[in-house]
C-alpha cells in the first residue's frame, strides 16, 4: 500500500500544547516490552494538546477532551518510534500494549467501546477490499459515515471514500448531504477540513489556472509556474519532512528524459511555511525542475484545491484541465506513457 501522509500529523512540535489542566479524559497507558523506551509521546488532536512523558511501564496521562476523538500513541527508544493511532471515548481508559515484530501491537482496550468498533470497522472493510466489491465497499463506508455522524470516526470513513473516488465527481456528491448533515460542533473536531476542503476542492475544480496562481521561487520572488509549452504538466503537491515525497523526488531525476519525450512539464509546489527549510532542501539536493513554495496569503493554490495529502499529484493537459488525481507517482506516469 503506498504510504501516504497527512500533513497535520507531522506538525506536532510546534502545534500542540503541553498543559492540561481541567482534564475529561484518563488514559492509563500499560506498555510491556523487553525493547528499550525512553519516553513516550500522545497526542489528542482536536485540542491541540500533547503529553511527552519519560517512559514507565504504567503512565497515567490527562486530557480535555469530552468527545469520541482521535490519539496518536508514541513510544519512543534507540532512535525508533512505536506508534498506533486510534479513537477512543471520553472517561478513564485503559490501554494495554506492546511491541511485536517492531510494531506497537494494542492488545486490549478497557472502557471505550469506540476502539473496537473501529477495530470492527477495519476487518470488515479489509474484507470487502479483498473480495475487490467496489459496490459493497462504497455502500458499507457511505452507511458507516452516516451511522457516526456525531463523532469525528465519520471524517476517516469519508477520506477513504475520498481518496477511492477523487477522479470521479458523481460519486463524491454522494458525500455532501452526510457532511451537510453533521452539525457545527462537529464540524470542529480535528479532521473534517481535512475531508471537507478536499472534496470542495475536487468538485469545484475542473481546471487549474497556473498564470493566476502566485508562488514564490528559489529566490524568494512572487513568480507564477511556467507550462506554456508542454502537453501535459503533473503537479507535485508536497512538504520537507514528507518522506514518501522525498523518496519519489529522488525518482524523479532519471525520469526527466522521458518526462520531456512525452512533454510533460513537472512542477513541484511545496507546503512548507518556512522558506529557509525548503530551500535549505533545494540547495541540498539541487534537483533540475521547477520548484515553488506556496505564499503566505491563505488563499494560495493550495487552499483553493484543498490539498491535504502528501504527496498528491494533479496531472492537467495543456489548457490546465484536471485529467487526473493520484497519491502515486507510477500511477501518474502511467497516464503519459
Amino acid at each position: 500500500m503506498k504510504l501516504i501522509f497527512r500533513k497535520l500529523f507531522f506538525t506536532i512540535l510546534g502545534f500542540f500544547s503541553f498543559v492540561c489542566v481541567h482534564s475529561q479524559t484518563h488514559l492509563n497507558l500499560i506498555l510491556k516490552t523487553k525493547e528499550q523506551i525512553d519516553s513516550a509521546f500522545i497526542v489528542h488532536f482536536t485540542d491541540k494538546e500533547s503529553v511527552w512523558l519519560p517512559f514507565e511501564e504504567t503512565l497515567h496521562v490527562n486530557f480535555n477532551s469530552t468527545w469520541i476523538d482521535f490519539y496518536h500513541i508514541n513510544y519512543v527508544g534507540k532512535g525508533k518510534v512505536y506508534n498506533a493511532r486510534l479513537y477512543l471515548d471520553k472517561g478513564h481508559i485503559e490501554i494495554n500494549s506492546s511491541i511485536v515484530n517492531g510494531k506497537l501491537m494494542i492488545d486490549t482496550v478497557i472502557a471505550s467501546p469506540m476502539y473496537y468498533k473501529q477495530k470492527n470497522w477495519t476487518t470488515f472493510y479489509n474484507n470487502l477490499k479483498e473480495r475487490k466489491d467496489s459496490v459493497s465497499i462504497d455502500s458499507f463506508l457511505l452507511k458507516t459515515y452516516e451511522e457516526n455522524l456525531d463523532n469525528s470516526f465519520s471524517f476517516s470513513i469519508g477520506l477513504r471514500y475520498l481518496d477511492i473516488h477523487q477522479n470521479n465527481k458523481l460519486k463524491l456528491y454522494a458525500l455532501l448531504p452526510l457532511v451537510a448533515k453533521q452539525n457545527e460542533a462537529v464540524k470542529k473536531r480535528f479532521g473534517f477540513s481535512m475531508l471537507n476542503d478536499r472534496l470542495q476542492g475536487i468538485i469545484k475544480n475542473d481546471f487549474v489556472k497556473l498564470p493566476v496562481h502566485k508562488l514564490i521561487n528559489p529566490q524568494k520572488r512572487v513568480a507564477y509556474a511556467q507550462s506554456s509549452k508542454s502537453k501535459f504538466v503533473i503537479l507535485d503537491f508536497w512538504f520537507v519532512g514528507c518522506v514518501p515525497c522525498m523518496e519519489d523526488h529522488l525518482k524523479i531525476p532519471k525520469l526527466l528524459p522521458l518526462l520531456k519525450q512525452k512533454q510533460t512539464e513537472f512542477i513541484s509546489i511545496s507546503n512548507d511555511d518556512s522558506f529557509k527549510k525548503w530551500k535549505a532542501y533545494l540547495d541540498k539536493h539541487k534537483y533540475r525542475w521547477q520548484h515553488y513554495i506556496k505564499p503566505a496569503a491563505t488563499d494560495n493554490i493550495i487552499a483553493e484545491l484543498g490539498i491535504a495529502t502528501y504527496p498528491t499529484y494533479l496531472l492537467l493537459d495543456d489548457k490546465g484541465k484536471i485529467l487526473y488525481s493520484t497519491y502515486s507517482l507510477d500511477e501518474v506516469l502511467n497516464w503519459i506513457k
